[in-house]
């Protein structure tokens, strides 16, 4: 009994590309919650919900970041996460 096995690169490519595609949209729905629930709250609010946010996604955001980012929120900005494509020649 013989076994052939044939790995599809450009199919391997196209699904974690696509993968990277979800995780960043999630995050962008995420941080949109977090700017609808915290706008105008006090930064120290916001900071933890940020740093739980990060947690999540098995992450961690440290300072200037995290002031940064509470600071935008605070003022009702709307953060998106845009991914950069993968880097396939490593």
């Amino acid at each position: 009994m013989s076994m052939n096995f044939e790995f599809n690169e450009d199919a391997f490519r196209e699904m974690a590309d696509s993968a990277v595609q979800k995780v960043a949209a999630e995050q962008t729905q995420d941080l949109e919650r977090l700017r609808q629930q915290y706008t105008g709250q006090p930064l120290d609010r916001i900071r933890p919900a940020l740093q739980q946010l990060f947690a999540k996604y098995d992450g961690s955001i440290t300072e200037p970041e995290l002031s940064e980012w509470a600071q935008l929120i605070h003022d009702g900005t709307r953060l998106e996460m845009t991914p950069s494509p993968i880097d396939w020649s490593r």
